[in-house]
């Protein structure tokens, strides 16, 4: 399948790029989908800025996008504005944010993302960089661990898990970890699978704080007219998404054909589709990581 195939490109570019002169940050840029197919949709004068945590990953979009266009940046999102600022930028045009794991890291068993391979317990985005999910394990008592497993899982058996987890004789495979599991649940196994990983990988990467701050940069950095995306694959990911956006698009009751706002609400935004963006069933039917995504869009408008 590749480094790794982009969910909902045609949708992104379609909602993001307005302006084919202007500046775009694909935030997230894993194999350099998404960036390709922005890029695709600029002019002489556009700019690109491809992020990604992932030293592996910047290698491949640096392999991929060889273009005078585009400037390829490891670093978090989290700290987008001062990654702009060093390429002097103060403002642009569009922010992509494409959360969560990549293909290529899922596919990595030596990464440790995956309950469906045996491989260290490892987790982090930025390897060697952190604690290991196996440090973090260690670390962490029962009562620790199963606050994580229910706040960053919601795994309803958090409790349980946590004991079994802490009791393992040997917590450093990811082989390890999903017998504990199997060891207090049996019934809808992978979706728990699925949760506790996904549980420990937020907390290993501090995946939502990065995009509280990736938000926030976003939101600020944006100059009016320019649009924010963000493609969402669980259920907390995308609650933060409508819980930061929500007071600043209802700060506006002007209609969304209205440019320029004069009703005085703060940090205005409008949503550019009123239902959230889904992938087709064709596009499922061929990279399944797509069924769980949801796209969310919003324009900044005019101080």
């Amino acid at each position: 399948m590749g480094f790794h195939v982009p969910v909902m490109a045609v949708e992104v570019v379609a909602g993001l790029v307005g302006d084919p002169q202007g500046i775009y940050v694909d935030a997230t840029a894993g194999g350099g989908g998404h960036s390709r197919a922005i890029l695709e949709e600029l002019g002489p004068r556009g700019r690109l800025v491809a992020i990604d945590r992932d030293p592996e990953a910047v290698a491949q979009v640096r392999r991929e996008l060889e273009d005078e266009r585009v400037v390829v940046v490891c670093g978090r999102f989290g700290e987008l504005v001062q990654i702009l600022v060093r390429q002097g930028m103060s403002e642009v045009d569009g922010v992509l944010f494409d959360l969560g794991v990549s293909s290529h890291q899922i596919d990595q068993a030596s990464r440790g993302f995956s309950y469906q391979q045996d491989g260290p317990l490892d987790m982090r985005m930025e390897p060697g960089v952190g604690m290991s999910a196996a440090e973090l394990i260690a670390q962490s008592g029962p009562e620790e661990l199963a606050r994580l497993l229910a706040e960053y899982g919601e795994e309803r058996q958090a409790r349980r898990i946590a004991r079994a987890i802490c009791q393992a004789p040997s917590m450093h495979t990811t082989a390890e970890l999903r017998r504990a599991v199997e060891s207090v649940r049996s019934g809808h196994l992978p979706k728990t699978l699925a949760r506790v990983f996904q549980a420990l990988r937020i907390a290993v990467n501090g995946e939502l704080d990065q995009l509280k701050r990736g938000l926030a940069a976003g939101i600020a950095l944006l100059r009016p007219g320019g649009r924010l995306g963000v493609i969402a694959y669980h259920s907390l990911e995308d609650r933060l998404v409508k819980q930061t956006f929500a007071p600043l698009v209802s700060a506006c009751t002007c209609p969304p054909e209205v440019v320029l706002c004069v009703c005085g609400g703060k940090a205005r935004f409008s949503k550019v589709a009123t239902q959230t963006k889904r992938a087709t069933t064709a596009e499922v039917d061929l990279n399944r990581r797509a069924r769980s995504a949801s796209l969310r869009l919003y324009e900044k408008r005019g101080d």
